[in-house]
């Protein structure tokens, strides 16, 4: 496993950027495997994610500007979408970004926490006030995650799923 942590991450030479339509294919493929690890680990999340979240959504989020990737060696190890829009929180017209198809490459241990800093920095850079994650309410260890992350629990939701709404304060 590679334990990534950010002040290494340039030493490691990864780079943090947008990702372009050329990163379609390996960005879906990322997320194909990381489907495959929790099927194969017994875990009951994204079975269906990218039926869910076809290619042309990836593309459209893409072409917004809206998808950031980590990359090493030239090979996409993780990525997030950060937007403005929710079908969560019924409170839009906050002034927060909402955090979207976070997922890491199997065998980057870390890189997560990684993740969630740097999309942390852009919503302070932002002058933000809130950034917002939504996950399965049954994943614990997931929303203990997140807790450790510093998103506090909000409330739980029901929609095609039931979900957890979480939010991270920007000058908390």
């Amino acid at each position: 496993m590679k334990n990534i942590k950010q002040e290494n991450l340039l030493k490691n030479n990864i780079i943090f950027e947008k990702a372009t339509i050329d990163d379609i294919d390996e960005i879906i493929n990322l997320y194909a495997e990381r489907m495959k690890w929790f099927k194969e680990n017994g875990i009951k999340q994204w079975s269906k994610y990218l039926t869910n979240h076809p290619k042309e959504q990836f593309i459209q989020v893409i072409k917004n500007g809206n998808f950031y990737i980590l990359k090493k060696d030239n090979e996409i190890i993780a990525g997030f979408e950060i937007s403005t829009d929710s079908n969560f929180w019924d409170d839009n017209k906050s002034n927060a970004y909402y955090l979207y198809k976070v997922v890491s490459k199997v065998g980057y241990k870390n890189i997560g926490k990684e993740l969630f800093k740097l999309a942390k920095k852009i919503t302070k850079e932002s002058k933000k006030d809130y950034l917002r994650i939504e996950c399965v309410s049954s994943n614990k260890k997931l929303n203990e995650l997140y807790n450790k992350y510093g998103f506090k629990y909000v409330r739980d939701g029901q929609d095609y799923y039931r979900y957890t709404l979480r939010e991270w304060k920007v000058n908390e």
